[in-house]
């Protein structure tokens, strides 16, 4: 039987495993939109190099391109911060401050 603390630890693993995985999925798609017109310097471009590297990890992950992920992540940017706008503009009421009312 499992107790709350290895529920726990397991839960924050992998919360930080999914968060890794957005870091690493959103820089590369910004580094492959930043870097798609620099002046390439022949067949050994070290940004070309990167760029499929980047490539080959977004296809990896999710069988998925860089066109198609850069479509996704907006939305998911907006997402995030309207939740993080609700959260902070909802308003305050006596239950959400858990008073209790005696009559």
């Amino acid at each position: 039987m499992c107790n709350s603390a290895t529920v726990n630890v397991k839960r924050i693993a992998a919360g930080i495993m999914g968060l890794v995985m957005l870091i690493i999925v959103l820089f590369s798609a910004f580094f492959i939109a930043a870097e798609a017109d620099h002046d390439c310097t022949g067949e050994d471009c070290p940004i070309c190099a990167c760029i499929g590297q980047c490539e080959n990890m977004l296809r990896g992950i999710g069988d998925g391109t860089a066109a198609q992920l850069s479509a996704v992540i907006p939305v998911l940017l907006i997402l995030f911060f309207a939740a993080l706008l609700v959260a902070e503009f909802s308003q305050e009421t006596l239950i959400t401050k858990k008073v209790r009312l005696n009559n």
